[in-house]
């Protein structure tokens, strides 16, 4: 008798019923990530506010950890623009190493951003396209900055503030865009994660145990793929109070200092 035999249809039939709830099971799987851009009400309200508090920076080798500096954060809130400010002082660099970052207040788009410390100076204005320049002071040479890339994206220096205040849960997990120039890396708009996020508690010195979320993170810039940070996040003020960095072999902390 001619035809398909009956195991032979069988395999046939276990094939296409794997195909059909693979294809069905797709835009299930494409939603469970969600892909954070720029826009009205991305953040609740009460957590955009004036802030101004230091990190202690410190390497961590094998058992010893190794302080390498003081990180100061300054946000400052007006009517439409957000004003980050971020200090970095090295205790082996005799100046400091400052960053400042203007975002829009309703959308936390970026507008301005500027970075300057011993080694290179650089100034972006954001819009329609990106310009400024890049001057490397070591090889005495200055690059002009003018990009277009496609919109949506939030700017690299903000973004570690922005995770700070989304809206964080259990299981959140999140992407995100950020434009990032580094000739020594990945320029233009790269990708950040938002990997994990679970409830914890850090013992603070002066309010004892405090709920967290601990906010696991990776991004692209400096052009490395392996490199991760863990955030451990005040659940009902948002205050940063530890931040673990892992980039390759490195493994660096950045504590709160309470006041």
């Amino acid at each position: 008798m001619s035809g398909i035999k009956p195991r032979h249809s069988a395999k046939i039939m276990i094939k296409i019923l794997f195909t059909l709830l693979t294809f069905t099971a797709l835009p299930f799987l494409g939603q469970s990530q969600e892909l954070i851009k720029p826009q009205n009400n991305l953040v609740a309200k009460q957590w955009i506010k004036n802030q101004n508090y230091q990190m202690v920076w410190t390497m961590l080798r094998d058992t010893t950890s190794m302080k390498i500096g003081i990180v100061t954060t300054k946000v400052a809130v007006a009517k439409d623009q957000i004003l980050v400010i971020t200090e970095v002082k090295m205790n082996s660099v005799p100046t400091p190493w400052i960053d400042s970052t203007i975002v829009r207040r309703a959308t936390l788009s970026p507008v301005y951003h500027a970075s300057y410390n011993a080694q290179r100076d650089m100034s972006i204005h954001f819009g329609s396209e990106i310009t400024g320049f890049y001057q490397d002071k070591v090889a005495n040479k200055t690059t002009a900055i003018a990009q277009k890339v496609p919109a949506g994206y939030f700017d690299s220096n903000f973004y570690p503030m922005l995770i700070n205040w989304l809206p964080l849960k259990a299981g959140y997990k999140a992407d995100l865009d950020i434009y990032d120039y580094n000739p020594k890396g990945k320029m233009g708009v790269i990708k950040a994660h938002i990997l994990s996020v679970s409830e914890g508690t850090y013992r603070t010195q002066k309010l004892g145990d405090r709920k967290v979320w601990i906010v696991e993170a990776s991004d692209e810039i400096g052009g490395s793929a392996d490199s991760k940070s863990i955030y451990q996040i005040d659940q009902l003020n948002r205050q940063l109070y530890k931040q673990k960095i892992m980039a390759g072999n490195r493994v660096m902390e950045m504590t709160l200092v309470e006041n």
